[in-house]
């Protein structure tokens, strides 16, 4: 059975054999994390965190709960202290005051899975039995099952950055312009894909994306009133998630590279966190200076250098998702975009296995190994991804950028102001 799977294999195309890998590793590593919680069932260990792989259970859909709570005081949101998304993703989400809260959810979570299967199909390449593929690719898919499970409406904001990924593909540039605008107005993130129109020496398109963007918030802005109370809250979900523990649980960021080993060397016997929000506060800002100036090393990859729409959508979105100071899981749902680009790409990529192999890395559940830490009621629990996913990040950015050279960068800026190129 093995040797003819191998042959099968074999038989692929490159983007054929892309897509085998990815989603032999989903699966994978799905039933591997099934059976490990089904063990630990079957020893009576405790419930949370060892029998699941997602949040605790006793907080299922909070996130969206949360947010539906806001909705419900309609354009007055930021009064009294608001949540902490920006104006115009609050506008989105006003129908929920007219709807049941239940209705909302499972609306938004079967539009969600829908679309991303819809996704899937349009972008994955043709091959046998793709419906078996497409299927193992979203129902094997972490991130979204952690999603779901938290009911967070990255969901709305992965389908909008979706539409622009797609559109943008497909030549639809002012379409393409205007989601990006939109997306950027829901969360401050997807702004790093600006880069792909000074990339292509889309000036308009450009000036036009950073048109809408203004005007949506302007706009949004003053619709809900929010001049008095939005960066209030903003500064206090910061303060919350960069300097407190709780921005390690199921989170990947870089800085979980220092925060984390800090964290559980400091708490094993206390309950005291002053010295951790004291530590986090000190290296906030040398942080931040060293991701700005990493991220300004993958633009100039990616306007100067790079030759590939694939490549440049995963640098952009590994920096998306690894670099600010917290990342909660759900943020990888980001990831499935440039996956899906890489799937298409035609002839054979460098270094394919090994790269489809460390994003469906970033893409399983990693509740192998988990440190439980109990503050009065609730769980900070905080397991192997939080460790392993940001060395896969800075491995992928080092495999993507090997190239990265002066002389390489000089040639590319004398190509990229050269006449008629691109």
């Amino acid at each position: 059975m093995f040797h003819s799977l191998i042959k099968r294999y074999q038989s692929f195309t490159p983007a054929q054999q892309r897509t085998a890998v990815f989603c032999g590793v989903l699966l994978a590593a799905m039933v591997a994390s099934l059976a490990l919680m089904v063990v630990n069932l079957l020893l009576k260990r405790a419930y949370y965190p060892d029998v699941t792989f997602l949040f605790d259970p006793i907080f299922r859909f909070s996130d969206f709960y949360d947010v539906a709570e806001f909705a419900k005081r309609g354009l007055n949101v930021y009064a009294n202290g608001g949540p902490n998304y920006f104006p115009f993703f609050m506008l989105l989400l006003m129908p929920l005051k007219y709807i049941p809260i239940q209705a909302g959810l499972w609306g938004i979570s079967l539009l969600f899975v829908g679309f991303y299967a819809w996704l899937a199909n349009k972008l994955m390449p043709a091959m046998p039995h793709k419906l078996a593929w497409v299927t193992v690719f979203t129902a094997c898919s972490f991130p979204l099952l952690f999603a779901l499970n938290r009911g967070n409406v990255e969901m709305l904001l992965f389908m909008v950055c979706g539409l622009f990924i797609y559109c943008y593909q497909k030549g639809y540039l002012k379409t393409a312009g205007f989601l990006l605008a939109a997306a950027i107005n829901m969360k401050l993130y997807p702004a790093v894909f600006l880069v792909l129109f000074a990339a292509d020496k889309k000036y308009r398109e450009l000036f036009w994306t950073l048109l809408w963007t203004t005007a949506f918030f302007v706009l949004s802005y003053f619709i809900t009133d929010a001049h008095q109370y939005l960066f209030r809250n903003l500064e206090s979900f910061a303060v919350f998630n960069h300097y407190q523990p709780f921005g390690l649980q199921f989170s990947h960021s870089l800085l979980n590279l220092i925060r984390m080993p800090v964290f559980i060397r400091l708490y094993q016997n206390q309950e005291r966190w002053d010295v951790f929000i004291q530590f986090s506060s000190k290296i906030s800002l040398p942080y931040m200076l060293f991701v700005f100036a990493l991220f300004a090393v993958i633009c100039l990859y990616v306007v100067f250098i790079n030759q590939s729409r694939w490549k440049a959508v995963l640098l952009l979105t590994l920096a998306e998702v690894g670099f600010p100071f917290v990342s909660y899981d759900y943020t990888l749902l980001h990831l499935v975009l440039p996956v899906l680009l890489l799937f298409a790409a035609p002839g054979r990529a460098p270094r394919q296995t090994t790269l489809c192999v460390l994003l469906a890395l970033l893409c399983i559940p990693m509740n192998f190994w988990c440190y439980a830490y109990y503050r009065s009621f609730y769980s900070l629990v905080i397991n192997a991804g939080s460790l392993v996913r940001p060395l896969l990040i800075i491995g992928l950015l080092a495999m993507l950028m090997n190239d990265f050279t002066w002389h390489n960068l000089k040639q590319g800026i004398v190509r990229y102001f050269r006449p008629g190129s691109r």
